[in-house]
């Protein structure tokens, strides 16, 4: 049985006084350079002769220690461990099992690690602790330095062929007075000097098209964007966007730019336009599809936005199609036309396509077309991901103003999420800006399908993570400053033709195994009710818990489907789990294909507005 962790804590810092008692600090200067230096792993053998990988940028080295030749200095291979620094000189030989190796002659202490790595036996509890310590993550999981090592090469080939195409790199404010560029809640920050509100920037581009106006004709920012939204796989709070804008261009020209950007930065990155991620295949290949946002909507849901061009119209429509979509703080148009892609177009789209032609409702900084109802503009989409959006950009002052004062008054109404007026970008176009395009795109999300990361929070060093405390599960005594109930929940899906007690059952040990569960336990949200009394009834979940019924197995077969393709955390229960001791029913299961096993029932956790695209339409389980 291994020791605790604390105990080899206590071990290594006993190893440290040892080595000061031989005159050797385990933190020395630099003060010599080495053939090899590194970091020590995989220490093997005993007796006089132990080997070890060094390990550093250039990769791993096998080194030997050979009590005959290294003398006192054998003392002091006795005080190392795993995860210490040294530098070396040796010969280099070929040991009889073929491997290149360092026969050291002379080598010293560089740092002492007092903490042991994970190991089978002191691995990381959760995900949530590596993203925590990246910086372990980094040194035990190699493949994991390759996706950043992917995610620099691709912002330095960003640089590189926006430079080479005549783009300038510039620098814009992080802390901004009036946050704008997107439809978004920011941060809120407070300058004490100054005695003002300042936001964290949402989005480069007020300030990168007022560079456009000051007459600089090609302009990007590869930077930091933060906004005060929720989390899931594809968002994190702080995340980084690479904008461009382009004096004298359109929309046909940046849509030509942007495949011949894209598809060679896939192919320099990947060896091929063809890439894998999540087990389907994607083709970056130009020419990519194109399609009109008017007619995506009309083959998808059957309506026609250009005759249903009022929220009124398009809402009894909706209500005629049976299209259910959850429209809490839906307010508008824009926001109506924008509710109906984003959960039942968007997800269908597989392969790079450009959507064009969006309403311009939804894009107040986009210029219309010579359609009023249509903004020049199009996305780019692949695998349900949104890589993008670019604009013809609004240069009429006078028409920036009015859709901004639209915005607010629509927010009067209750419109959750909108944009503010900025009198100072509207000043910088009334000086007159010349036609521009523009786009930006999401590094994090662009990197994760490169490197076939399931979430961007893979991708970023170090995600938005909550609060560390010694429980894995968020518990709230205090309904001060608590979550938007409404943005997650629970759901449960059962078979309504299982005797009560087996059901019942199911449903516990799904409910339990959510609740331990270690991927998302800290996103879940638990409350302490206090009675009368001063009597404590704790853990009770904020977020609802939803039941729902369905006929049969295959119904919950699909489901589960679709809780694994979205990302969705869940546990199910099947027959096989009902059978004799647990170690019965986990080789009852091992022993059963996939498509013979017969579902009880699923439980997830996640965001209400993804769970409700696939279990809308079934009933509460009574």
């Amino acid at each position: 049985m291994p020791l605790p962790i604390e105990e080899i804590i206590k071990v290594r810092k006993e190893k440290l006084q040892k080595l000061s008692k031989l005159d050797i600090s385990g933190f020395p200067a630099w003060d010599r350079n080495w053939k090899k230096s590194g970091r020590l792993m995989a220490i093997r053998g005993h007796g006089k002769l132990i080997f070890a990988d060094l390990i550093n940028q250039e990769g791993k080295q096998q080194i030997s220690f050979k009590a005959d030749k290294l003398g006192k200095l054998w003392e002091l291979v006795e005080l190392l461990d795993m995860g210490d620094f040294i530098g070396c000189n040796g010969q280099d030989y070929i040991t009889q099992a073929g491997e290149p190796t360092i026969d050291i002659e002379d080598f010293a202490l560089l740092t002492k690690s007092l903490r042991p790595l994970p190991s089978e036996w002191y691995g990381f509890k959760d995900v949530e602790e590596r993203y925590r310590q990246r910086y372990v993550d980094l040194i035990v999981n190699s493949e994991n330095r390759k996706v950043f090592e992917t995610r620099s090469k691709v912002i330095t080939l960003f640089r590189k062929k926006l430079d080479e195409a005549g783009f300038l790199e510039m620098e814009t404010p992080v802390l901004q007075p009036i946050y704008g560029g997107a439809t978004a809640k920011p941060f809120i920050t407070h300058h004490n000097d100054l005695g003002m509100e300042l936001f964290l920037r949402i989005s480069d581009e007020l300030y990168l098209k007022r560079l456009i106006v000051g007459g600089f004709e090609k302009v990007y920012e590869i930077a930091k964007d933060f906004r005060n939204e929720g989390m899931d796989r594809q968002h994190n709070p702080e995340f980084t966007m690479l904008e461009f804008y382009w004096a004298y261009a359109n929309i046909e020209d940046l849509m030509n730019f942007t495949e011949e950007l894209l598809s060679s930065i896939v192919k320099e990155v990947k060896g091929d336009h063809k890439i894998i991620y999540q087990g389907q295949e994607y083709n970056f290949s130009p020419k990519w599809k194109r399609v009109t946002f008017r007619d995506l909507i009309l083959n998808d849901c059957g309506i026609d936005i250009d005759i249903k061009d009022t929220e009124e119209k398009l809402l009894k429509e909706m209500k005629l199609k049976k299209i259910k979509v959850d429209l809490t703080g839906v307010i508008g148009f824009g926001a109506l036309c924008d509710t109906l892609y984003k959960n039942v177009s968007r997800p269908k789209i597989i392969e790079p396509t450009v959507v064009t032609d969006y309403p311009s409702a939804m894009l107040p900084l986009a210029k219309k077309t010579s359609d009023p109802r249509k903004a020049g503009s199009f996305q780019l989409l692949v695998g349900g991901f949104e890589f993008l959006k670019a604009y013809n950009e609004l240069n009429d002052p006078i028409d920036q103003k009015n859709r901004w004062e639209e915005e607010m008054a629509l927010s009067q109404k209750g419109l959750d999420e909108h944009q503010v007026l900025d009198e100072d970008f509207v000043r910088a176009l009334e000086y007159g800006m010349p036609p521009t395009a523009g786009w930006g795109l999401g590094i994090d999300r662009l990197v994760a399908f490169l490197t076939d990361q399931h979430t961007i929070k893979d991708t970023i060093l170090f995600p938005t993570l909550r609060a560390e405390t010694s429980s894995s599960i968020q518990n709230v005594t205090t309904t001060d400053s608590l979550p938007d109930e409404r943005e997650m929940r629970f759901v449960a899906v059962l078979r309504d033709n299982i005797e009560p007690g087996k059901i019942m059952n199911a449903l516990g040990h799904m409910a339990a195994g959510l609740a331990g569960g270690f991927e998302k336990a800290k996103e879940m949200c638990f409350l302490q009710y206090t009675d009368k009394n001063k009597g404590i009834h704790p853990n009770i979940s904020h977020y609802p818990f939803i039941v729902l019924k369905v006929d049969n197995s295959n119904q919950i077969r699909k489901i589960r489907e679709e809780a694994k393709n979205k990302g969705i955390f869940f546990t199910d229960f099947t027959s096989t789990m009902t059978i004799g001791s647990s170690a019965d029913q986990v080789n009852a299961t091992k022993e059963t294909e996939e498509k013979d096993l017969d579902y009880f029932g699923i439980c997830m956790f996640g965001k209400t507005s993804e769970l409700k695209e696939f279990t809308g339409k079934f009933s509460l389980f009574k």
